[in-house]
This record gives structure tokens, C-alpha cells and sequence, in this order.
């Protein structure tokens, strides 16, 4: 049923003095589902599989039928190697670094 423009309604005076406030509400308990406004300094990462690659999964999602059940790569960037907290080169750790002594001193 169509109501027509509201200039046309007939509308009692008692109803017409009626002051009608917003509904009290309050929010709902716990985290938002909704996803938050990231920021312009915040900087984001893409995933990447470190058999193939390509970005959008990891290693263990790999699709790449060439990489699937053959362990892991050997040839494993070198930002992903394990370095030394000392010096931070590959190859040993900072139990067995060369430069241990000259800084422990």
C-alpha cells in the first residue's frame, strides 16, 4: 500500500507533539568482525611459498605439482638461513661465532 508524501498525511495532534529519541543501544561485546582501517605507515606483506615462490600461499599449501612430496627445497633464499646474533652471518651461531670473545670482553 502506498502512504503518499508526508504533506499529505493527516497526522492527530497528540501524536504530532510526540518527541521520538534514538533507540539506547549499546555495542556488541567482544572483537569486531568487520576488518580495521590499516593505516598509511603500516606496511603490508604478501605470503609466498618458499618452494615455488609465487605469492598467495605457503609451502605447506603448495600447489605446484613439480615441489609436492619432494621435502623441503635446498635452494632456500638466504634471508631465510639462520645467522649469528653476534655478527650476523650464515654458517655458525653465537655459540660457536668467531667474534664471541672480542665482544663478550
Amino acid at each position: 500500500m502506498l502512504v503518499g508524501h508526508p504533506s499529505t498525511w493527516v497526522v492527530p495532534s497528540d501524536i504530532a507533539e510526540m518527541v521520538v529519541l534514538n533507540p539506547i543501544s549499546r555495542r556488541q561485546a567482544g572483537l569486531q568482525r568487520a576488518g580495521r582501517h590499516v593505516a598509511s605507515s603500516e606496511r603490508t606483506t604478501t605470503q609466498s611459498c618458499r618452494r615455488c615462490g609465487q605469492p598467495g600461499h605457503n609451502s605447506k599449501r603448495c600447489s605446484n605439482p613439480s615441489l609436492i612430496n619432494k621435502g623441503p627445497s635446498t635452494d632456500v633464499p638466504e634471508e631465510y638461513h639462520r645467522k649469528c646474533n653476534i655478527c650476523h652471518s650464515v654458517g655458525h651461531n653465537k655459540q660457536t661465532c668467531p667474534n664471541r670473545d672480542s665482544t663478550m670482553e
